[in-house]
């Protein structure tokens, strides 16, 4: 792998999947003309760092604890951590791509870390929540909670348009998914990437124009695929779905014990 001085080194760690249908998950698939499979689905976090910052991308969730979905736990995320020799203390910053609870379900534990998230994903699932409108969500109560905890502690760092968040880590409103979701550009070793989270789910998305199932805005969740893919070209960026498993299967291994979960990305 080729790599440049200046960029963060990116790993994707991987903590669980599952198996779903195309034509559960991709939104319109009955009218593509194409025959129904199965979708396989990783459930990851990204970690970006430099000399002086640790930074996740998400956080992952307890999945044997809070079952949602059927997804098989692997490596729960603090084992992951452990793996690659990370303190949770000792993380900087962390992202919050939106609040669905496969993506926010370990900020408690970074008692230390900067939480970075969408004004408009605070306004909307804080408001639903102080209204007990949370039924029937994909957000959980006690994750919620750990946001708001952030906030009290003076943590809490809402963004509002594309915002540089630390030297070479940019994130980018685009809606869609949740009115909030982030997508986050970063200088890599290897170049910039672009991590899609769920603005992106699989690279068929991106192939082929399917939006997600899950949205809250349908037309902006397409509109935020395109923001990607014009980004990703403008910039040369390589861009990575938030829960497609040949990110894993197509990048290298990290060298140690946490190899059969974590992968190189930058």
């Amino acid at each position: 792998m080729s790599t440049r001085t200046g960029g963060l080194t990116v790993v994707q760690v991987t903590y669980g999947d599952r198996v779903t249908r195309k034509s559960v998950v991709f939104h319109g698939f009955a009218d593509s003309g194409e025959t129904d499979a199965d979708q396989p689905m990783d459930y990851s976090f990204w970690i970006a760092r430099g000399d002086d910052a640790t930074i996740l991308v998400d956080t992952g969730y307890d999945i044997a604890g809070h079952d949602w979905l059927g997804e098989i736990s692997r490596t729960p995320p603090p084992e992951g951590l452990s793996l690659l020799g990370i303190d949770p203390a000792a993380v900087t910053m962390v992202i919050a791509t939106h609040f669905h609870y496969d993506h926010i379900g370990y900020v408690h534990l970074f008692p230390n870390a900067t939480v970075v998230a969408a004004q408009a994903e605070f306004d909307h699932w804080t408001d639903k929540y102080e209204q007990n409108g949370l039924v029937g969500e994909f957000v959980a109560v006690d994750d919620l909670r750990a946001i708001l905890a952030a906030r009290d502690e003076g943590r809490l760092r809402l963004v509002s348009g594309g915002t540089e968040v630390h030297p070479g880590v940019t994130v980018h409103p685009v809606g869609g998914h949740c009115p909030g979701q982030l997508v986050v550009e970063v200088d890599s070793t290897s170049g910039p990437l672009i991590l899609a989270s769920d603005a992106i789910h699989l690279g068929e998305q991106l192939e082929k124009g399917w939006a997600f199932f899950a949205h809250t805005d349908l037309d902006e969740m397409i509109r935020a695929l395109a923001f990607v893919k014009e980004r990703a070209a403008a910039i040369g960026a390589r861009v990575i779905p938030g829960h497609d498993p040949r990110i894993a299967r197509d990048n290298p291994a990290v060298e140690g014990p946490a190899a059969a979960i974590a992968t190189v990305l930058g």
